[in-house]
């Protein structure tokens, strides 16, 4: 059985070996390098070959010797190119160039009558290159209206109160419009392509609670059908695999809705459906014109499955013949919605298009890492501003919901009004005493203290026995930003009349370069090894008395380069003379023998750490007063070193650890997203290394799936490296390219992913490496219409020269993390 499943898993995974077979693979694109879907890669002298997956990707299994690769699309040319195989896999990438309209005949479609909906669009298919062209690099003015409402079932008073109409209405209008958010934006947009793109935010004003308004920049998404695939990854990991492509031809069914006659031309409004087995596609309609085959209008939907926040999204373009030159996106209108429980919350943004220059020329330079741009006097724009820019006019309710907010920050930003809200909120009731917690609060001052309820003092499971433990935080914010944060506590064993307690400070001085520094001291109990696995965690083998002070430091040097430095002065002590509780023994007797605290003598120990971070072209937005960044596509490139200083305040230690380590995410187009991670490190020196310092290896949990990019799933226990150690992660989340396939799977929402991991060290001679896979489906978080967790079942395959690990299936939970937009 267990062979069986292990075939399966490495068959979906794409790790099967074809025996004595010389893998010949590759990406076929078009000239502008996007990927093209459903091209057929044949074997001239076998007559037998395969077509290219969504991504653009094919692979084939072939002897050593000459080949001739005859690779065909409709609407390319055909190429013949000839590769000869030795003994190592053949790697070979293929750009098509563009057919002539010889080439663009149409598929015979038996039956009475014959739609010509997709003649329609292989014309505009075929026109479409020549359509973008007319407008060369470009700027125009952006202006962004934002609107969203929440709903929910009002609570019916629990007695019954007699209410006038008019009260009611007051009512139910004051609560609708608490739960509205909005939002305007003015920026000028210079665009030479899709990764050559700059705006300059010239106008900005929000109302309400606007992060879950969406586009209010043009880098959160290109909704440009001419293009193969639309990304949008602010919404949407995996992008959409456009209509209008050659690729599209065989992902999607067209059926012409209506025809009309304007002006002497005819206009084709056609509906677009994606075919069973396709996965990454929209639904919905376009409208074309004939003799210039150019798009007028589109509708267009994404599919719920691939949304991550969404349950509708909904995509409305308008064009225009801009300068009697190009057609042009003049307004797009995006709809989207979230449903949880009886709450709903929904969307709508307009985008407007105006004044037009086209066929600009930017200097090389002009273009950078650099995306978006946004001044100080953008957010303080004037009625009359507002006036002059707006291209849409405001709605009644925008109106109403614009004063309504402007009369209510009048009135909550008086003094009056503000110290009232601090004398609330400082007021000292039983309720806040015993399980709320008490807050004090100083609008003037923008001090923020915060206190434990008396229900959180009792800490029964602790190292020693019960514990008294108190909390308190206290914050600060700066109108440039700029921030404070203390937070500590205190608390006493009764058992061994102990006192430990932890004291921190964080000050962020610069939000642009993230510039902070942090100051510590703390006695507390720590686990040896932090991080272990379950079963070990609870061992008092695993504990040791931690009393350290502290200071840390970080700062982007330039963009994309980060330096952080710590330094520790540490005093460790062993808790094997502590009191602990015999009965917890008599019930693990079993699971935990001879549970007793490791003995060592007590010594002092002083460390310094720096850790030197770079990703190259690094993207951003630059707000006034903080840098927002986006990504790269570059990976992430680090170095670490720690070091114990042996002398300083008795410090014995005396250690070097270098580590170094590479690690990225990317988007493989509709096939998914792969992220990776590799490191290495040793110890340079170890002439006074205790266990506290070792360097460990965490061992697998056997039941629940474990983080695939930081843990391994199957090893057979814990151990320390010294040694140089080399360890990889890979995942990869298809975001259903293979289980949409197939219809049933497709309905019920499954997703797959698989990945592997490898692990060698010296010290056991260990040589590890691990496969998985697995299906998840993402469910919504009760009470939370925006709120997402994938719970899945996994697979998981490995080998290991040291030791033997049975096929294990395992569970797992994952949340969304909207402010990052991904799975975490």
């Amino acid at each position: 059985m267990y062979r069986n499943l292990l075939l399966i898993l490495l068959l979906l995974t794409g790790t099967a070996v074809a025996a004595q077979s010389i893998k010949v693979y590759g990406k076929v694109a078009n000239a502008k390098g996007e990927p093209l879907a459903f091209a057929s890669v044949q074997v001239k002298e076998y007559k037998r070959g395969t077509l290219t997956k969504e991504d653009g990707s094919y692979e084939l299994e072939l002897d050593e010797g000459k080949y001739d690769l005859v690779v065909s699309m409709v609407g390319y040319k055909v190429q013949v190119i000839t590769i000869i195989i030795g003994k190592i896999n053949y790697q070979k990438d293929i750009l098509l160039q563009a057919g002539d309209a010889t080439n663009l005949s149409g598929v015979t479609i038996k039956g009475k009558f014959r739609d010509k909906a997709e003649e329609y669009i292989r014309n505009v298919i075929r026109n479409k290159e020549a359509t973008e062209a007319a407008a060369g690099a470009y700027s125009c003015t952006v202006y962004i209206k934002a609107l969203q409402e929440d709903s929910m079932a009002l609570k019916k008073p629990k007695k019954a109160v007699q209410q006038t109409d008019s009260l009611l209405k007051a009512q139910q209008l004051t609560a609708a419009m608490n739960q509205m958010a909005f939002a305007e934006i003015v920026l000028r947009l210079d665009r030479e392509s899709a990764k050559r793109t700059k705006e300059e935010r010239t106008g900005i004003t929000k109302k309400g609670n606007t992060e879950s308004l969406f586009y209010l920049s043009t880098t959160q998404g290109d909704f440009n059908f001419y293009n193969n695939l639309i990304n949008i990854p602010a919404i949407s990991q995996t992008p959409f695999l456009s209509p209008l492509s050659y690729s599209g031809l065989l992902a999607y069914r067209f059926r012409t809705l209506k025809t009309e006659t304007v002006n002497g031309r005819k206009i084709y409004t056609i509906g677009i459906k994606p075919r069973q087995l396709s996965n990454a596609t929209v639904e919905g309609e376009i409208t074309i014109t004939d003799s210039t085959w150019v798009v007028l209008h589109t509708k267009l939907r994404l599919p719920k499955y691939h949304l991550a926040e969404y349950d509708f999204f909904e995509i409305e373009q308008h064009y225009e013949y801009i300068n009697e030159n190009a057609w042009m996106i003049t307004r797009q209108q995006l709809t989207y919605n979230a449903v949880s429980d009886k709450k709903k919350s929904s969307g709508r943004t307009v985008v407007a298009y105006k004044d037009f220059e086209l066929n600009k020329q930017f200097d090389k330079k002009y273009f950078g890492t650099e995306l978006s741009a946004a001044s100080a006097e953008a957010y303080k724009r004037d009625s009359s501003f507002w006036q002059a820019n707006r291209t849409e006019p405001l709605t009644e309710k925008e109106v109403r919901f614009i004063h309504y907010k402007d009369s209510v920050y009048q009135a909550t930003h008086t003094k009056a009004y503000l110290d009232s809200i601090d004398r609330k909120t400082n007021k000292i009731t039983w309720q806040k005493i015993v399980y709320k917690g008490q807050e004090f609060n100083n609008h003037e001052k923008g001090t923020h203290w915060e206190l434990p309820a008396l229900y959180t003092l009792y800490q029964p499971f602790n190292f020693g026995g019960t514990r008294l433990q108190a909390f308190m935080s206290y914050f600060k914010t700066y109108k440039s930003r700029k921030n404070i944060l203390i937070n500590g506590d205190l608390s006493y064993g009764f058992r061994n009349k102990d006192v430990n307690g932890t004291i921190r400070l964080n000050r962020l001085y610069n939000p642009f370069s993230r510039g902070y520094y942090s100051v510590s001291v703390e006695k507390n109990f720590e686990a040896i090894f932090n991080g272990d696995a379950w079963i070990n965690m609870v061992k008092r083998s695993n504990v040791y008395l931690h009393q350290s002070v502290g200071a840390g430091h970080s700062i982007e040097i330039a963009n994309g380069l980060y330096l952080f430095s710590n330094a520790d002065m540490a005093f460790r002590r062993s808790v094997s003379d502590y009191k602990t509780n015999d009965r917890v023994d008599s019930l693990f007797g079993n699971v935990l023998d001879n549970n007793q605290a490791l003995a060592f003598p007590s010594y002092n120990a002083f460390y310094g750490k720096l850790r030197l971070e770079y990703t190259p072209r690094q993207r951003y937005i630059r707000e006034p007063k903080e840098k927002v960044i986006l990504g790269s596509a570059w990976p992430t490139f680090y170095v670490q070193y720690r070091k114990g200083i042996p002398g300083v305040l008795k410090s014995v230690i005396d250690f070097d650890y270098l580590e170094f380590g590479i690690r990225q995410s990317t988007k493989l187009g509709v096939m998914g997203t792969s992220s990776y991670s590799v490191k290495t490190g040793s110890f340079l020196s170890q002439k006074d290394l205790r266990l506290v310092d070792y360097k460990f290896q965490r061992q697998g949990d056997p039941l629940f799936f474990l983080n695939p990019s930081e843990a391994f799933q199957s090893l057979d226990s814990s151990f320390a490296t010294f040694n140089r150690f080399y360890e990889g992660h890979y995942i990869h989340e298809f975001n259903g390219a293979l289980l949409n396939k197939i219809p049933f799977f497709k309905k019920i929402g499954l997703r797959e992913i698989a990945g592997a991991g490898f692990l060698i060290a010296k010290e056991r001679n260990l040589r590890y490496a691990e496969v998985f896979t697995g299906v998840e489906r993402v469910f919504k978080v009760p009470f939370n219409q925006l709120g997402k967790f994938k719970i899945g079942v996994y697979v998981v395959g490995s080998v290991a020269n040291q030791f033997r690990n049975p096929v294990q299936f395992k569970i797992g939970i994952t949340t969304w993390d909207r402010k990052k937009g991904k799975w975490f």
